[in-house]
């Protein structure tokens, strides 16, 4: 066995007997927390009389033909904001085929509409009707009548205001309120531009808005439709440089070779004689020449194709690719973008091009830290060009002056909170004397998740320079190289920069597989390879915020395997009420050891296609998948004629090995192999809808009363996804009578650490002795595989 030969990595496909379908379970029981009788009649009283007074307003509504619906909130109890606790309260408002329930407020507050009398009194019935709704009833903390959420400026002179309206979860409804709203802010001459982040999530810039006319859209009943009023963000880019002394020769295309396309979403790219051959077509802006400012666009282009080469490593290893300039902001210096703006030129040039340019870099940072409970309306626009136009946005993290006051670094800015994006963080190359960081330790500058509703963002990071203070206390910097607009060499500092490296990463991989682009199974490779320097110095439990999974590996390194490892990628659909349970899992016998019991490394990488909805805020992931993978007894048969019971076949003694209760809290705490310092990773992700999920174990880390439990020779082994869905899209995919499914792609690598074992050819054994389809992942370039 050699173990320098490349192997290429495999899909496989699960087969019809691995489809299961998900059954009915969960206590018939009512939760503890659920009122007495006393205590149910005196809430049932109190919210009757509160609704009741509500109806008064709902009845003027009618008099007047009124277009907008009352809206209220009501807020849960604590123990009450799971899924199947929410469909409770939900039901008891729910009156006809719309759904009142119309998104969440905060965590624990739903939005509820009151669309007319009839709706109302219905409510009110149940709400008396303590037998039937004492559930529900336990489950809500108040009623109160729902107030837009108000951002004012201490500006004195008039601002741009960004408004979203209440989303009534009605197309029809939704129209006539945008068109009211329109006709009354035209009543009152305001300018505004009206932009649709996605096809449904509508935002409002009203121009040159001054104190009075904002307390009077606060209070005039014209405006009950508003969700929220804030100053619109204004967006700036700077990029300080310094010179650099290197010289690098300039790189040719391939005559007759085929190159994909990056589009550069930036100020412009200048075409340098090092860039020149590179441009696919000609430049997309939105402005004229004098307001195209071309520094920062010319310094991300350089590092995506001459990164390595500038650097003196193969960092990425990428042979070259075409790129567009896509200029969508302009010399801030002259001009002020507005976000509205900057998302219809992003949307304007990915429409134009979105079938010749697959890969997107978005290295403008905004100056702005996400919010810990909801998505922010760029990430919304970024993830619905994603998903409209098949792309891939590789987005920076945003840079942090913090580490100037010796302040802790900042969460990620707005936009890198986008679920479709890869986000990139900076790690620095090397050190100089006053750097702060050590070399592949997070740069001072960079910021760190975890993003809203704790989602792991930045997901990878790369290469974007050091930076400290020398004994004057001035800032003093150690830059990665690129060019500036005169073509000279130069050198900077910033998540900017080490966001193309993934940009060319991505790019490089789509160019070297030969197979149709998917975003998915991009974003999944990347993470997958990703881990962390045996350098690195912060906490095991703080890796993951400050380096999401860490920096990926070369093009090559991630499209093979040597003979001591497989990676298996199973890329699917997974739909409400199935499941995929893998009971034949191929896992060799060749990583049995000496002593009977399975040893070696396992990868699990999942990402999917959670499903999206921009109203539901923090739970804007609507769906999840739950990947399970160990070992099991044997299987059994199943009376499939007894209630709850679907499945013909089952598994008897199960147990998921991706749990870190298995491990040895001991060896989980000691830094002594390479596996330890660079790769283990357990999170509890639990009832998080994360979008990202990784899970790399080492066996041997297992404690010896679980080796002998589930590690033994004799066991077999399973593989388990199950897809899952919030309430609200479960209500509304009733009311639509549409089927709920996502997309994911999982990669499951296995590794003998000695390097002797024959991995590769025993996987390969074992997918035809057990009838599964697999095919190595197509390549456009010869690689050496053996027969």
């Amino acid at each position: 066995m050699k173990n320098n030969e490349r192997l290429p990595i495999k899909f496989f496909a699960k087969r019809e007997v691995d489809n299961q379908r998900v059954e009915p379970g969960g206590s018939r029981d009512l939760p503890k927390w659920v009122l007495d009788e006393e205590k149910l009649a005196l809430k049932s009283k109190a919210f009757v009389s509160t609704v009741e007074r509500f109806k008064e307003e709902v009845l003027k509504k009618e008099r007047t033909n009124s277009l907008i619906p009352l809206t209220i909130k009501t807020r849960i109890i604590d123990e009450a904001t799971a899924k199947t606790h929410r469909r409770k309260v939900t039901d008891l408002f729910r009156t006809s085929s719309d759904n009142n329930v119309l998104g969440l407020a905060d965590s624990d507050e739903l939005v509820v509409k009151l669309g007319d009398s009839r709706a109302t009194d219905a409510i009110i019935k149940r709400l008396k009707n303590t037998d039937r709704y004492a559930y529900a009833l336990s489950c809500i903390d108040d009623i109160e009548e729902f107030t837009p959420f108000i951002t004012e400026t201490n500006k004195k002179e008039p601002v741009d205001y960004k408004v979203k309206l209440v989303n009534y979860q009605n197309y029809e409804q939704n129209v006539s309120v945008q068109k009211y709203f329109e006709k009354s802010i035209a009543e009152l001459k305001l300018d505004f531009v009206k932009t649709k982040y996605t096809q449904d999530y509508i935002i409002y810039n009203l121009k040159s808005v001054d104190t009075d006319t904002l307390e009077m859209l606060k209070k005039d009943e014209s405006f009950e439709a508003i969700f929220s009023i804030e100053p619109m963000p204004k967006y700036k880019v700077t990029l300080d440089m310094d010179a650099d002394d290197d010289e690098i020769d300039v790189l040719e295309p391939q005559e007759g070779k085929n190159y994909v396309n990056v589009g550069i979403l930036d100020n412009g790219i200048a075409e340098i004689p090092h860039l020149k051959p590179w441009i696919y077509g000609e430049r997309w802006s939105a402005y004229p020449e004098e307001y195209i400012k071309k520094t920062h666009g010319t310094f991300v282009s350089g590092v995506v194709l001459y990164g390595d080469k500038l650097e003196g490593k193969e960092w990425v290893g990428l042979d070259g690719v075409k790129i567009l300039d896509a200029c969508v902001f302009p010399d801030t210096e002259k001009e002020e973008i507005s976000e509205d703006e900057l998302i219809r030129n992003i949307q304007e040039v990915i429409q134009k091009y979105h079938k010749d340019v697959k890969v997107w870099n978005l290295s403008i940072s905004i100056t702005r830290t996400v919010d810990e409970f909801s998505f922010s309306d760029f990430a919304i626009a970024l993830d619905s060009l994603q998903d409209d136009y098949n792309v891939l946005i590789i987005k920076s993290a945003g840079n942090c002056k913090n580490f100037m006051t010796g302040r802790p670094k900042g969460k990620v800015h707005e936009g890198a909170d986008s679920v479709r994006s890869i986000v990139v963080g900076s790690i620095a190359h090397k050190q100089s004397d006053d750097d702060l960081a050590e070399t592949d330790n997070p740069s001072p500058f960079t910021r760190i998740g975890r993003g809203p509703s704790y989602i792991i963002k930045p997901e990878v990071v790369h290469y974007g320079g050091n930076a400290g203070l020398n004994g004057e206390g001035r800032l003093v910097k150690t830059g990665v190289k690129s060019f500036g607009i005169d073509g000279t060499r130069q050198q900077s500092i910033g998540t900017s920069y080490s966001t193309p490296r993934i940009s060319a990463l991505a790019a490089g991989l789509y160019q070297e597989m030969d197979e149709e682009f998917d975003p998915l199974l991009l974003k999944g490779l990347i993470v997958h390879s990703a881990s962390y320097s045996k350098d690195l110095k912060i906490p095991n439990v703080e890796r993951v915020n400050q380096l999401g999974f860490g920096r990926p590996q070369s093009i090559k390194s991630i499209l093979h395997n040597s003979p001591n490892e497989v990676t298996l990628i199973l890329r699917d659909e997974i739909s409400k009420g199935e499941l995929v349970d893998i009971m034949d899992f191929p896992m060799p016998d060749c990583m049995v050891d000496d002593d009977g019991y399975y040893n070696g490394q396992i990868i699990v990488t999942l990402v999917y296609d959670s499903i999206l909805e921009p109203s539901q805020r923090a739970e804007y992931c609507q769906s999840d998948i739950e990947v399970k993978m160990g070992t099991f007894d044997t299987k059994k048969d199943r009376d499939t004629t007894e209630s709850n019971i679907l499945n013909p076949i089952g598994r008897e003694g199960s147990q998921n090995i991706l749990l870190e209760s298995c491990y040895s809290k001991q060896k989980l705490k000691s830094n002594s192999d390479d596996f330890a310092l660079k790769e283990r990773l357990l999170i509890q992700y639990k009832d998080k809808y994360y979008p990202v999920k990784k899970f790399a174990v080492d066996l041997s880390e297992v404690t010896d009363s679980n080796k002998v439990k589930y590690l033994t020779k004799d066991k077999k082994w399973y593989l388990h996804l199950n897809g899952l869905f919030r309430e609200h899209i479960e209500t509304k995919a009733e009311i639509e009578s549409t089927n709920l499914s996502q997309e994911f792609c999982l990669m499951v690598t296995i590794k003998d650490p000695s390097g002797t074992k024959p991995v590769y050819d025993k996987v390969n054994q074992k997918l035809e002795e057990y009838n599964f389809w697999h095919n190595n992942v197509k390549l456009r370039t010869d690689v050496e595989v053996r027969v």
